[in-house]
């Protein structure tokens, strides 16, 4: 009557799914756009080794102006990359649209 191999009730189920990392979302962009590491390195000034550990989330600290370069070769936000947020789903970056000729 009863499988005696059985430990639970219910299934084991994860409680949550990993998050998407900034390491992740920038992979997601240059993979996005076809570029290789070594392609994005050398459009932003830095080395592949560079590229390769932002993606793995090893590093703390991106410059400035590497920062700048990144988030214009991808063609994307810092909120993107630092959070997921995008603009279709917040809204916030109406205000930034060019005002009408009309007026």
């Amino acid at each position: 009557m009863f499988d005696t191999g059985v430990k639970d009730a219910v299934r084991t189920v994860p409680y949550a799914v990993p998050m998407e990392s900034m390491g992740d979302r920038i992979r997601l962009r240059r993979e996005g756009q076809s570029m290789t590491q070594a392609q994005l390195a050398k459009a932003v000034g830095v080395t592949k080794a560079a590229v390769s550990a932002w993606e793995l989330g090893s590093t703390q600290n991106i410059k400035l102006k590497t920062w700048l370069k990144l988030l214009a070769v991808l063609h994307t936000t810092a909120e993107y990359l630092l959070e997921g947020v995008t603009p279709s789903s917040t809204g916030r970056y109406k205000a930034l649209k060019p005002p009408s000729n009309g007026n």
